[in-house]
């Protein structure tokens, strides 16, 4: 039986719940006690991350529901509710894209990622920043046989990165990484809001119940998947265009601060 709930709140990871760059790798105490108080009034708690289920940091295990690889898969108590991946044909050429551009590109399933330069300097620097699983990641030897979700590219020369969009942006969704020389590329109209959709649906629970933290473009559709928005302190112009709110920093207890005023705790 799926269990019924009285609404939703869907958290991004990084630059939302945590902050790599300071120094934070786990939620507050106080946003924990804060999603600790929602599950006691029967409200569902949801990660929607950038992340694939394998990179995703212990400390962010805290959560009835899992919305992972930037809304490609979603999962609850162990039950996949749904995961869309990319065909094979059409992973093989861009993936021969990249390769012949220069371009790193980081493969990813729900259980391992696979990464064609694991030395790369731009990759490295973002697995030291965010504190990936190093045993999550391996050398990408085939195509044979991959169920991927998303796919991670990291760049040394911006040009790269133009090019690629100019030539491949038509085909799928790529979204800059704030901070970091990479993108995330997912397939056109999966998103995280296609990921909080299938969550909403599944539990039964109406839009205008649902709400949302974030801080990035890959946030941009979530927030219009939910009756509220709640930015970041610090997030993007473009997430600003839909944000119902903006809270504090995570350094700031912005979630925590947020839901009380929202009188969700």
């Amino acid at each position: 039986m799926i269990p019924m709930y009285q609404g939703a709140v869907f958290f991004d990871a990084d630059g939302t719940l945590i902050d790599g760059p300071s120094g934070i790798i786990a939620p507050t105490e106080k946003t924990k006690e804060a999603i600790v108080r929602l599950r006691e009034r029967n409200i569902l708690t949801v990660l929607a991350t950038g992340r694939s289920k394998c990179y995703v940091l212990p400390s962010l295990l805290l959560f009835d529901c899992y919305i992972t690889a930037n809304g490609a898969r979603s999962e609850a108590n162990g039950t996949v509710i749904h995961n869309q991946v990319l065909a094979p044909e059409a992973l093989r050429t861009l993936v021969a894209y990249l390769d012949a551009a220069g371009i790193n590109s980081v493969l990813e399933e729900p259980d391992y990622c696979y990464c064609r330069d694991l030395s790369e300097e731009y990759f490295q620097g973002m697995m030291q920043k965010y504190a990936f699983p190093i045993d999550r990641f391996l050398p990408l030897q085939s195509l044979e046989g991959l169920r991927i979700n998303k796919l991670m590219v990291t760049y040394d020369r911006m040009d790269k990165r133009d090019r690629f969009m100019r030539d491949f942006g038509d085909r799928y969704d790529i979204t800059d990484q704030p901070g970091n020389q990479a993108c995330d590329v997912g397939q056109r109209g999966v998103s995280k809001g296609l990921g909080v959709q299938k969550v909403l649906e599944h539990f039964q629970i109406p839009k205008e119940n649902a709400y949302a933290f974030g801080d990035a473009d890959n946030d941009y559709e979530m927030f219009r998947a939910v009756g509220t928005g709640i930015a970041m302190g610090r997030h993007t112009p473009k997430l600003g265009q839909v944000s119902r709110m903006v809270t504090g920093t995570v350094q700031q207890e912005g979630i925590a601060t947020a839901l009380k005023e929202l009188h969700l705790i």
